[in-house]
């Protein structure tokens, strides 16, 4: 069930696992997107979870190395400036970025790409999954048009734990 597989959307956490929660946030996000073909360089290709920028995040998002997310490995590639390789199905844009995730989250507009971030109107400025702390408890907010732009298909089951932007009303 996705509730219990995202702790922090019914439980409270302490700080000092704060972040290694929002690392599971990030890997149960994988685990409910599914990606276009065209987003893997082969039928086997790892998932690849790239991170931009410095934060306590970044060194958590290490745990998920060699955990597997349909059946794909995955694999952690921090990059040290903005430049995003072109082989990142997953995009955590650390704090540090503040100033300049803009042009990330622009350079990777219609890209295959869950980006992911905790900076602050991250989802309302082009990015798809914003984390946020509410009484205590990590929540998010995911940008439904930004990822069905990038061809991303995201679960019904995250969407319905999610404050949802960006969602078209059907006629």
């Amino acid at each position: 069930m996705l509730a219990s597989a995202l702790p922090g959307a019914i439980a409270q956490d302490s700080k000092e696992e704060v972040s290694l929660l929002k690392a599971v946030f990030i890997y149960n996000f994988a685990k409910f997107t599914r990606w276009p073909d065209s987003a893997w360089q082969g039928e086997n290709a790892p998932l690849t979870l790239c991170s931009v920028g410095k934060d306590k995040l970044v060194d958590e998002l290490e745990r998920l190395s060699g955990k597997t997310i349909m059946g794909r490995p995955v694999t952690i590639q921090p990059q040290a400036n903005s430049r995003i390789p072109g082989n990142c199905q997953v995009l955590y844009i650390a704090a540090s970025m503040q100033g300049h995730y803009d042009e990330i989250i622009a350079s990777m507009r219609g890209e295959p790409v869950l980006t992911v971030s905790e900076l602050p109107q991250f989802a309302h400025s082009g990015g798809i999954v914003e984390l946020y702390r509410k009484d205590g408890r990590v929540r998010f907010i995911i940008n439904l048009r930004v990822a069905r732009e990038a061809g991303l298909e995201l679960s019904s089951r995250l969407l319905n734990l999610a404050r949802v932007v960006g969602r078209e009303e059907k006629q």
